[in-house]
């Protein structure tokens, strides 16, 4: 064969040897010296799953095209790599692989699966990375789960706390009962799906007849705490600061008036629990109703549910609907189509509870974030409106704390004593609460915590 004829095979060997060559001369290192403009890649670190997906690939030929262009342009490009290592996606596929829950060996057994499952898949999405021929600078790599990458995540709290813009509190929260842990709403995935909407009628309390609500949450009936219609809704004047009783629960709630009530909804009889959904969250917040939790935190429904203590949900809906057809409750039943919120990793239907979380005060910052983003030249333009409909539309704080183990631990201890919040200092950085104890003692001079 002459030397200007194309093998007939395609030799691989020759991709990774220029492989190795480029990563043995560092040609696509970040110099920092100043004397070319810097451009920098803020790269988005993927989960380390083990295997890239056609998103990732997508994602990093976009980012790659901007730094090969940038460095053509005499520009001192940055493209690191990173790797968001903790939470759910390691923790539910270690669970998947060793056949148990997080809770079924010790906490330090099942980290060190989820430490050696993570190593193991970042040395897989290297391996593919090179082999697309992405240019990223591999000495500027960070793993999150390293010590010097949790005292940055444990400091960046502890400056927020110091501003006021983190704080604890109870709250309803989104929460996955397979998992087990709170979870933020860009965590939540939403799904098509059609359901029964179920007309069932509650009597009115003095005998005067029944109001009709239409509901796809029947195992929610013992945690109603209220009826709403609207306000101009005629075919309910008669029934406004009235009292009707549960069905099977035998137990008044009184119906009041609102307007964000859709009249053409089911019958417009709506009811309000704690919590079917975001509206009923409203709700209970501007009427001040109580609240009652129906659901456990692992889907299983609680004591206030009656004889369906112990159900899981849809064994509970089912066994409720049965009740209320039996009962003479239940008038009819038809298909309704409904957007599900699920977890994003194991795809369980999400439940709001209210629980004691730590939020970051994101709704604070929506006009810093809007006019921050105006001072920016956006390529292409058009996704600026999607940032600036993203803050604006933030109507909770984000929810940062997960009752998982493989994670950076949110840095506070309780004091025994007043049950202050304790802090380290930034010299202890990065501490385990579960392990680790203050270097000082409470502002009440008690030297006893809990993580």
């Amino acid at each position: 064969m002459s030397s200007n004829e194309i093998p007939k095979d395609y030799d691989h060997t020759n991709e990774e040897k220029l492989q190795d060559l480029w990563q043995s001369e560092n040609t696509y290192r970040f110099i920092g010296d100043g004397t070319k403009p810097t451009y920098i890649i803020d790269t988005p670190p993927p989960y380390p799953t083990g295997k890239l997906h056609m998103g990732h690939v997508l994602n990093w030929v976009y980012m790659d095209i901007i730094a090969r262009y940038k460095r053509m342009n005499n520009f001192d490009v940055l493209f690191p790599q990173g790797w968001d290592c903790h939470g759910l996606p390691t923790e539910v596929k270690v669970e998947e692989i060793h056949e148990i829950k997080k809770n079924d060996v010790p906490r330090e057994t099942f980290r060190d699966y989820c430490i050696d499952l993570t190593h193991e898949n970042i040395e897989k999405m290297r391996k593919q990375m090179r082999s697309m021929g992405y240019s990223q600078d591999w000495t500027h790599e960070y793993i999150t789960m390293l010590p010097e990458n949790k005292k940055r995540t444990q400091l960046s709290f502890l400056k927020l706390y110091d501003e006021d813009m983190i704080y604890q509190d109870i709250h309803p929260i989104n929460w996955c009962p397979r998992c087990e842990t709170a979870i933020a709403f860009a965590e939540v995935e939403y799904k098509d799906n059609t359901t029964k909407l179920n007309y069932v009628n509650f009597p009115a309390s003095d005998g005067s007849g029944n109001a009709t609500i239409a509901t796809t949450r029947p195992e929610l009936l013992c945690a109603c705490v209220a009826v709403v219609v609207h306000p101009e809704d005629e075919r309910y004047t008669q029934l406004h600061g009235k009292t009707v009783t549960l069905p099977i629960y035998n137990r008044e709630v009184t119906i009041i008036t609102d307007e964000s009530v859709d009249p053409e909804y089911g019958t417009g009889v709506v009811m309000i629990c704690t919590f079917g959904d975001k509206t009923d969250v409203e709700w209970v917040t501007r009427y001040d109703l109580d609240v009652i939790n129906a659901i456990s935190e692992n889907g299983l429904m609680l004591e206030v549910a009656g004889k369906y203590e112990g159900m899981t949900i849809k064994e509970c809906r089912k066994a409720i609907i049965n009740d209320l057809k039996e009962e003479g409750f239940l008038i009819k039943q038809e298909d309704v189509d409904q957007n599900v919120g699920l977890c994003w990793r194991c795809k369980t239907p999400i439940e709001i509870m209210t629980k004691k979380q730590w939020f970051v005060a994101v709704t604070k910052m929506q006009e810093d974030i809007v006019e921050q983003a105006k001072s920016m030249r956006w390529i292409p333009g058009h996704m600026y409106q999607r940032l600036e409909n993203w803050a604006t539309s933030m109507d909770w704080d984000w929810c940062i704390s997960r009752q998982r183990i493989f994670a950076t631990p949110i840095p506070v201890w309780y004091c025994d004593e007043c049950h202050e919040v304790v802090l380290p200092s930034e010299e202890q950085l990065p501490i385990d609460p579960t392990i680790d104890q203050p270097d000082h003692a409470c502002s009440c001079g008690c030297n006893s915590f809990t993580p």
